[in-house]
């Protein structure tokens, strides 16, 4: 199953990285280098390229991959970026496509804990867990998606829609595809989900 990109759009200007030290205060930053994603102290961060922009751009078009993590880590260890919880979310799709689910998995729980509203962090999160077999934990984060708004809903219950599907329940596997239609007219997946589907209907009762 394809996995969901964050349709989180950071409109700031972005490559290199300068940072300045507060007097007295020794700090450096390396692309490539482990960074924490504790803020760090006292150090202003200048951009010439925004990195947490190119974090979402390389998420969404799933392009330069190594170079987009690198930008990932160094947002979110800059002081002054709001963008934490969207930025996390945007690292574990590209950690995902680098074949790290676990550390995929790991950064849409910490978007979480940033913000336990986000939608968007549980269907991720949902989506890697479909792709692990892991089909309660993955119906459970699709729910929550759901109840939250995710942004993309129609992969929301496209994917419970295969869940149950695989479960045997067809009457909501279907459901769940004509929801996911209804909202996206135009979801080739979800159209060719029901046209394998014949729907008969129930036998009137004799007296």
């Amino acid at each position: 199953m394809k996995h969901l990109t964050l349709l989180s759009a950071l409109l700031v200007s972005a490559m290199s990285v300068f940072v300045l030290a507060v007097p007295g205060v020794s700090a450096e930053i390396v692309a490539g280098a482990a960074i924490p994603d504790r803020p760090a102290g006292n150090v202003q961060m200048i951009y010439n390229t925004n990195p947490a922009l190119q974090c979402f751009h390389t998420a969404r078009d799933g392009v330069d991959l190594k170079f987009g993590l690198e930008h990932c880590d160094i947002a979110m260890h800059d002081p002054m970026m709001n963008y934490r919880a969207q930025t996390v979310v945007n690292r574990g799709i590209i950690r995902y496509a680098l074949g790290d689910s676990r550390g995929a998995l790991n950064d849409f729980q910490n978007a979480l804990e940033y913000n336990p509203a986000m939608g968007d962090a549980y269907l991720n999160q949902a989506l890697v867990l479909v792709a692990e077999k892991r089909p309660a934990e993955a119906l459970a984060a699709i729910n929550q998606g759901i109840a939250l708004g995710a942004t993309n809903l129609q992969v929301a219950y496209y994917s419970r829609g295969e869940i149950e599907e695989d479960e045997g329940h067809f009457a909501q596997a279907y459901r769940d595809y004509k929801q996911a239609l209804m909202i996206k007219p135009d979801y080739a997946a979800a159209q060719r989900q029901l046209e394998r589907f014949k729907v008969v209907p129930k036998a009137t009762a004799t007296q």
